[in-house]
Order: structure tokens, then sequence, then C-alpha cells
């Protein structure tokens, strides 16, 4: 294509043959701009424009004038930054001298034989700038919008991160843990698990469990494994191993089931007695008086003495290893657990790891050279915070912890090594006799998502896990609202409904009834609210959706809340 023949557009050619080739030939440049999909500019030995497509006013919204053939390229770029800074109304008296040298940096840019950068736009669109000098002195500037390739690069390195995250956070629980497959076949074991069995990574993964543990604690492990991964109900194993020494240790291995239908996993935690004894009360290295029984537990992995932070949680906020490794000395000296992590994205995805397994985060340690936002991630997830530099951490961190300990209410104990607390199947959560709030969910793990919603905003509470309990309960304590999942043994979530209405036509007043689904389908939802109930919500549940739906149907309740 000879460009030489746009340059006469801004000569003002007055031919008419002439005019048909340039005419011909920006069609050709617009058609060009069509399928590499990008916009760009052309412009010749002088700097001036001569040809530009007409997405480049998508990136750059100045004026048609600048972007006509013959515009001076200099005309052009200080247009852009003029646009760049018309809505900033503080603009200084020496931003002129910066504008010219800006224009002046580009103009060389545009000048070199080849340039490629990346830059983030005043909307947030990130853009590929391709800058090429032509032999024959014409330049070229294309430029793509790969706003939709950085976010699938950001999405892809926050999936490693996250992965990353979870084999971090697993490897540093003080507790064994193993991880099977619906084959029961191991996919998973942490380093306390390699440390305190005769394991390792190879010999563990890709095998049944029966290959690293001997008889009978196998036998046993197998089988409560198959039936949690069946049922979905959590299990306990309890087996005594021996020692040669004489000594005898008590294994206790509880297991539950986590994934989605076809995906299920089976997880294991191991707590051992010799875990909790302190190393001067044990024979010095007991020989197992079997190849694969339980070794004794290496020091990192022995409960610290009790203290005044004896089981309280504190995560560690900062990306600077001297900082973790001051405020580490300072709570494990306290008898704190710990855990740290590096970056906004981390802290948030450990406070939402441990939202989903109901643990709480008592303290979290914020430096102060971090970014704002990791402090109010902490301030909305851990009980208390703490920010500090990082010289005032030997001197202030202690008393800080022993001032906030001493404010907080007394809490119950919670249990040992973060555990998930699940309760006893057919033993259904309970917050008082006259409940504001009459819940009917079967899945032990929901049961504990709506106890800590419906506590935390304030509402009294009975939780069943049958339908048939659900209608007998309403009937008993007329909760002000009830809140009704589909899936209930017995009568379901839609039958226990039209019962709760068949038998509330003579009180005169329906109590609001809210149905809880897993995924919402437009018939799902039809049927709910054709059995008599007044709305429906999807899971996951949150504080904000539960407190939503209670204000509007329960206004009155809820207005008890804030008095």
């Amino acid at each position: 294509m000879d460009l030489s023949e746009l340059a006469k557009v801004s000569g003002r050619q007055s031919d008419p043959a002439a005019a048909s080739a340039v005419e011909l030939q920006a069609g050709l440049l617009d058609a060009m701009e069509e399928a590499l999909g990008a916009a760009f500019i052309v412009y010749d030995g002088n700097d001036h424009i001569v040809h530009s497509s007409r997405q480049i006013g998508h990136f750059f919204p100045v004026a048609p004038h600048f972007l006509r053939p013959g515009t001076r390229l200099r005309d052009f770029l200080g247009a852009v930054y003029d646009r760049k800074i018309a809505t900033n109304p503080a603009r200084s008296a020496t931003e002129n001298a910066g504008r010219e040298e800006w224009i002046a940096e580009s103009i060389a840019t545009h000048w070199k034989e080849r340039t490629d950068f990346q830059q983030q736009d005043a909307l947030g669109r990130w853009l590929r700038f391709s800058r090429r000098r032509l032999p024959n002195g014409y330049g070229l500037c294309i430029v793509t919008d790969i706003s939709e390739q950085k976010k699938r690069e950001e999405q892809w390195r926050a999936d490693i991160e996250r992965v990353q995250l979870t084999e971090e956070i697993l490897d540093n629980l003080p507790y064994p843990v193993v991880v099977q497959d619906r084959n029961m076949t191991v996919v998973a074991v942490n380093k306390s698990f390699c440390s305190m069995w005769n394991a390792n990574y190879e010999t563990a993964l890709g095998n049944p469990v029966a290959s690293v543990f001997d008889e009978p604690l196998a036998g046993g492990m197998v089988a409560a494994c198959r039936h949690t991964l069946d049922t979905g109900v959590p299990s306990v194993v309890a087996e005594t191993i021996a020692y040669e020494s004489g000594e005898r240790d008590e294994v206790r291995i509880r297991s539950h089931r986590v994934g989605k239908p076809g995906r299920y996993f089976v997880v294991s935690g191991f707590e051992s007695e010799l875990q909790h004894q302190d190393l001067d009360d044990r024979p010095h290295n007991p020989a197992p008086s079997r190849q694969n029984t339980l070794r004794r537990a290496e020091v990192s992995a022995v409960r610290p003495s009790p203290t005044v932070l004896a089981g309280r949680k504190v995560v560690i906020v900062t990306a600077d290893s001297a900082f973790d490794a001051a405020c580490m000395k300072v709570l494990t000296a306290m008898g704190a657990e710990t855990c740290s992590v590096r970056n906004e994205r981390e802290a948030e995805a450990l406070f939402e790891v441990a939202a989903s397994v109901a643990v709480v985060v008592d303290f979290a340690v914020v430096d102060t050279q971090m970014d704002l936002r990791c402090l109010e991630i902490a301030d909305c997830h851990a009980r208390g915070v703490i920010a500090l530099d990082r010289y005032r951490i030997d001197t202030d961190l202690a008393p800080r912890l022993l001032g906030q300990v001493n404010d907080q209410a007394p809490r119950a104990p919670l249990a040992d090594d973060w555990e998930i607390s699940i309760p006893e199947q057919g033993h259904p959560v309970a917050h008082q006799s006259s409940p504001d709030v009459l819940v009917a969910e079967d899945n032990p793990v929901n049961q504990i998502v709506f106890s800590q919603i419906l506590e935390g905003l304030g509402y009294r509470y009975r939780i069943v896990d049958t339908g048939n309990e659900a209608v007998r309960l309403w009937e008993e304590l007329r909760p002000a609202i009830v809140l009704m999942d589909l899936t209930l043994p017995g009568l379901n979530g839609i039958e226990a409904t039209r019962e709760i209405r068949r038998r509330d036509e003579s009180l005169g007043y329906a109590t609001p009834i809210v149905g809880v689904l897993v995924q919402a389908f437009d018939n799902t939802a039809d049927d709910c609210i054709a059995s008599g109930m007044n709305d429906v919500v999807v899971k996951p549940v949150s504080p904000d959706m539960i407190d939503a739906v209670l204000r509007r149907l329960a206004p009155t309740l809820a207005s008890k809340t804030l008095s």
C-alpha cells in the first residue's frame, strides 16, 4: 500500500482521480481496522497525521479536527494531554511545562523504530500501544484494548495464589490431615501428617489409605470414611497405638465430607494424646512397635503451655519477613495460634475460608506499611485489630493484646486446632425456647451458618432438621417467621409449608415462610410460591440477605432488634 497517496489530503489536491485513490485507500485502512480489531494513526515524516481510524476517537476523546489529515502530531498529542487533565480543577501554572515535556517525550518515542508498551487509561481500560517508524519515514501507532486479556491473566494469577494459599494453610496446621477422593485414594496430605507418620508425599499420594497405616487403624478408618462419603455424616475413629517402650497413645480421627455431588472428598484430621503432652513428660525417642505406627510429634507440632492467649487465633498481615518473625516470637510466647498472610488477596482468602468453616479469628496484627485495604479487611473479620510498625512490636504488641483480651467479653471455649464444630445428627441447634425465627435445615454445616447469622443479627431462633419437626414446632412456638429448606427428610419443605398453611387458616394470620433453595430455577421458585411461601432465597445465604428478608416480611420483629 502506497501511503504517500494519503499525504495528498494534507496538500488539498484537487485532482478528482487522486482524490478517488485517496478515498479508496482510506476505505482499505478502515477495513484493516475492522479486521485487526484495533485502532491506528498513520503520520508522515513531517509528523503530520495522514490517516486516523474511526476507533481512535473511542480511545482518545478529542475534538474531531485534531484527527483530520494534515493535523500536526504535536497538536493531537497536546489535545490528548489537555483532555487527560481537563477534569482536574486544581491545575497549577507549572503544569504547562509538564505538558510540553510530555509532548516532546511522546514525539521522541514516535520516532523510534519500534516501541511497545501497555498502559491503563483514566477509565480503567488496559491499552497496548505498538509504534513503528517505517524506512520511508511514515509512522504507525496501533492501539488495542487488552482489558479482557488482563482480567483473564489476573484471574489466572488469583487462582494460582489461591491454590498456593490453600496448600500453605494446610501445611501450617499443627495436626495431621489426609484427604481422600471417592475411590478412597489419598489425594492430599500435609507436612504434619508426613512428620508424624512414617510416610512421605510420594508414598502417600495416589495410594489407598490402607497402604499408609497398618491394621486395625487402617480398617477402622476406611470403614468410617466410606460411611462419611456415602452419607455425609461426620465420623470419629479412636484407636490405641502401643510403642515398644510400653507407652500407649490414643489416636482420634475425625472425618468430614466436602465437595459437590459426584466430586465428594473426605477430609480426616488426626488428634494424638502425645501431641497434648510436653516433651519433657515423654520418653526420649520412643520406638514404635510397627513400621507404620504413630511416631512422636516434632517440637513444632507440640501445643504450647497454656497462657493468656492459649486457644486464641491470631492472623499476621505483613509482607515484611522481619515483622512476621518478630510477631511470631511474641505470639508464640503468649500461647496464641498464628498464621500469616502477605497481601490483600491472601487476607481476603484466609478470612473467607475461616468464615466458611465457622472459625473465629480473635485478633489481626497488621503492619502499618501495608495498604489501608488490608486494615479494613481485618477490621471487618477479626474480633480485635492491632496496627503496628516493625520497631514497636517488642514493646507494644503484648500489652495491647492483653488490653484487648481484658476488654473483650468472655467467650465460650473454642475447639482445638481450628477445628470445625458440627452438631451431632438428630440433635437440632437451639437458641431460646420462644424463637423469633424457626429454621428448618438438615445439613449440619448450614445449621452452623444460620445460627451464626441469626446470632450476629440479634434474633432468637430454633433450628430443626425435618419437615415434620418444623410443622410441630411452628404450631407449638408460633415463631414470627420460618426459613424453610426444600430438601428435608420426612415432609420436604414444600409439603411442610402446605401443612402449615392448612393449619394456620384458623388463626386469621399467615406466618411468613421463606424457601431456601440450593439453586434458583423458575419452576422451583413457582412451586414454592404456589405452596404458600412468601418468598425464596438462594444458598449460600449471607447476613445481608437474611437481614433484608426478615426486615421486609417481619418488620415488627426487625424493629425489636434495633431497640
